[in-house]
């Protein structure tokens, strides 16, 4: 039996692979911060936490338990005032940890999974996230391979030739051969999961790519 993984190789593996707990152990690092300057006390946050991990204190002004947080990025969600946001400090940590996951479940199967990356309305959000908005560049097709990091290694490559849309959230890098995620997200560090994923031996960041 052939396996196959669709859009965003790496991620959709550590995710789609992983256990509930792993997703977990994943995500636990990437710890909420609040701007207590933006915080109105609205209480939203507080509301939507599905573990119980925010409150409200005596200063009118959200709060996280660290220990009770599960990284899950709802309160960020639906803050109206923007004053959550990831602590970027644990990015680099957590790139890498999905590049572990992504290995420990292709191990030893490789021969057997397929990889399929549709390069086709690349909006700004996550596709974990039930909305979207204007595309960064145009339509670009579909890639197919073997090596779940070559796959991504030329995916991003060929979103950042394209030339990116005035209309979208492009804020920056809007010409050929900008970092087209960056311009929409400052702190984004994909290039991690390429580079340690051929670190660890999940693939080669090296491709050729054939046109059919």
């Amino acid at each position: 039996m052939i396996t196959l993984f669709r859009t965003k190789s790496v991620p959709k593996i550590r995710k789609g692979g992983g256990s509930v707990s792993g997703k977990m152990e994943q995500h636990k690092g990437l710890h909420p911060e609040i701007d207590t300057e933006r915080c109105n006390g609205c209480a939203t946050c507080v509301e939507v936490c599905p573990c119980d991990a925010m409150e409200i204190n005596n200063d009118n002004i959200s709060t996280i338990d660290d220990d009770k947080c599960i990284g899950c990025g709802e309160c960020m969600t639906v803050c109206p005032v923007e004053a959550i946001d990831f602590n970027y400090d644990n990015i680099p940590d957590f790139m890498e940890m999905m590049s572990e996951y992504a290995l420990g479940t292709v191990a030893g199967r490789q021969d057997k999974i397929g990889y399929m990356n549709f390069l086709v309305r690349i909006t700004p959000d996550c596709d974990c996230v039930p909305w979207s908005d204007t595309p960064l560049v145009p339509d670009i097709g579909i890639l197919a391979s073997t090596d779940p990091v070559a796959i991504d290694q030329a995916s991003l490559d060929l979103v950042n030739r394209q030339q990116g849309f005035t209309a979208s959230k492009l804020e920056d890098n809007m010409e050929p051969g900008g970092d087209k995620f960056t311009g929409v997200w400052k702190n984004s560090m994909g290039d991690i999961q390429l580079s340690y994923g051929e670190k660890i031996g999940l693939g080669s960041r090296n491709y050729e790519l054939i046109e059919i």
